[in-house]
């Protein structure tokens, strides 16, 4: 299971409560209530932006700190919250005929050109759920020279 913002925080707590999810990734999502301290078996990924931080989030530290499965934090350099979803392509598009300035488009998508974002987006779920599921890939066994501006976070 995947969810981004909110629904990161709900992909937390599913995987807690239902032994159908094998897997969880949590795309810049925090984390409530009774999995922040019981943590999780399951493997479980975070994708920081700006939001989930766990420096930032207590809970999110905490709940990071009870995981006994298989887990890994990446962040993107110079993404943003939205930078984990189709606003990083829409707003790009849409900014001149918004009139968006370029740091009203940085400050909603980041300082990624979206193209990279995209393939980011693609490639660390991808492989998350490809690794987890069908006992298959590499991306995330080391930061990728394909991905320079992926981060892996202790």
């Amino acid at each position: 299971m995947f969810g981004h913002s909110a629904g990161g925080a709900t992909v937390a707590s599913a995987v807690l409560e239902d032994p159908r999810i094998k897997a969880g990734l949590s795309l810049d999502g925090p984390v409530a209530g009774p999995v922040v301290t019981s943590g999780l078996d399951h493997p479980y990924m975070l994708m920081e932006a700006t939001k989930a931080r766990r420096e930032n989030i207590p809970d999110l530290a905490t709940f990071w700190s009870h995981l006994r499965g298989w887990k890994l934090a990446v962040r993107a350099d110079g993404a943003e919250h939205a930078s984990y979803t189709d606003l990083e392509v829409i707003i790009s598009q849409a900014a001149p005929a918004l009139g968006l300035s370029a740091a009203q488009v940085a400050e909603q998508i980041g300082t990624l050109v979206p193209a990279r974002a995209v393939a980011i987006q693609r490639a660390y779920p991808l492989a998350f759920f490809d690794r987890h599921l069908r006992r298959k890939g590499h991306l995330l066994d080391r930061p990728s020279r394909r991905f320079p501006e992926v981060t892996f976070r202790p």
